[in-house]
């Protein structure tokens, strides 16, 4: 009978030791304990896991637990947008789980980089929900990086007595990244009510930004007045044709260029620009502009052509001829010029 007692006693402490590592083993679900064993995540899917404040399950410094996931290639001013959910603290008030983004980390690095978010969920790059548990957490990637940029979810672990231990689950889920676009007005100091304005967009390495990108010109003036334009992106660069009404001259305008954010490209938005608007500019007629150019330049070719030979011909009689003939294109040339003038910039 005592040896079924003592066998009886000694099944029951390996089920109760066995149930005890189970329930420490499923504490911690969702994320690797390190970046090789993080799941690589898809943007758009919910992830859901769980942390603990056992301090016997702590992965990092022995006070801390850390649920690690990989994201896909992301570049240098990319921004993600998190959305997640952390139940609340059981025995105080609160929500237990905060977030970063670690980049650059591999096995032997990710413990360092990760003491470096200091306080915890206070120091910089880190981040927690609302009062309601929830939150939608914009992060700005500092850099390009194919294979090495992680989320991080970590929860205090520093509790061994019974009464207080917790588990702490969470979800999220990951937007596909928002590309940066630098969008800056080319310097000017002054714009007529019917002239132009132009702008560059540019990619976060300093690239043309994409063609066919719809940006909109705002300009407001004293008194209530406003304008809207609108222009699509070529080769990198925007040109707005004003309309301005007359109640605009003689007033400085500020103008912005502006996009609202798309599931590709974050919004953008130019500094202000302040600018003196003058009358209406006489209209150029576009055809008898060109027209006077190319005249111009006929006349150059022919006053050049004649120079050179006057030059080269041997007999002073020839040359003499020459360089009349010259002297009077010379004179037509001078003529054609403040013609096109005149014409291409009308005052």
């Amino acid at each position: 009978m005592r040896r079924i007692q003592r066998l009886t006693a000694t099944m029951a402490t390996v089920a109760l030791a066995a149930l005890v590592l189970s329930a420490t083993a499923a504490a911690f679900e969702g994320g690797g304990r390190k970046p090789s064993e993080a799941p690589l995540i898809t943007y758009g899917q919910r992830y859901s896991g769980q942390l603990n404040n056992h301090k016997a399950d702590a992965n990092f410094g022995g006070y801390e637990e850390v649920a690690i996931y990989r994201l896909p290639p992301l570049s240098t001013r990319d921004q993600l947008i998190v959305n997640w959910h952390v139940l609340p603290f059981t025995h105080s008030s609160g929500f237990p789980i905060c977030m970063t983004l670690a980049q650059n980390i591999d096995d032997f690095s990710w413990g360092t980089v990760f003491d470096q978010v200091n306080s915890y969920c206070e120091g910089s790059g880190t981040h927690a929900v609302s009062g309601s548990g929830t939150a939608q957490t914009a992060i700005t990637v500092q850099e390009t990086n194919a294979t090495s940029s992680f989320l991080e979810f970590f929860s205090d672990a520093n509790s061994t007595e019974a009464p207080y231990l917790e588990t702490y689950p969470y979800d999220f889920s990951v937007e596909a990244p928002r590309h940066y676009l630098g969008v800056a007005f080319t310097p000017v100091s002054r714009v007529a009510t019917n002239g132009s304005l132009h702008a560059n967009v540019t990619a976060a390495d300093g690239s043309p930004g994409p063609d066919g990108l719809t940006f909109t010109l705002t300009a407001t003036w004293s008194g209530g007045g406003i304008a809207t334009y609108t222009a699509a992106s070529v080769g990198g660069g925007l040109t707005y044709g004003l309309a301005l009404p007359e109640s605009a001259a003689g007033k400085d305008v500020t103008f912005v260029i502006s996009r609202p954010a798309d599931s590709i490209y974050q919004a953008s938005e130019t500094s202000k620009l302040s600018l003196s608007v003058t009358k209406p500019a006489p209209l150029v007629d576009a055809a008898a502009c060109e027209g006077a150019k190319s005249r111009v330049t006929s006349l150059a070719r022919q006053y050049n052509r004649l120079n050179q030979h006057a030059l080269r011909a041997r007999r002073r009689s020839v040359r003499r001829q020459l360089r009349r003939r010259a002297h009077g294109v010379g004179r037509t040339l001078t003529t054609a010029r403040a013609e096109a003038k005149t014409i291409c910039h009308p005052s």
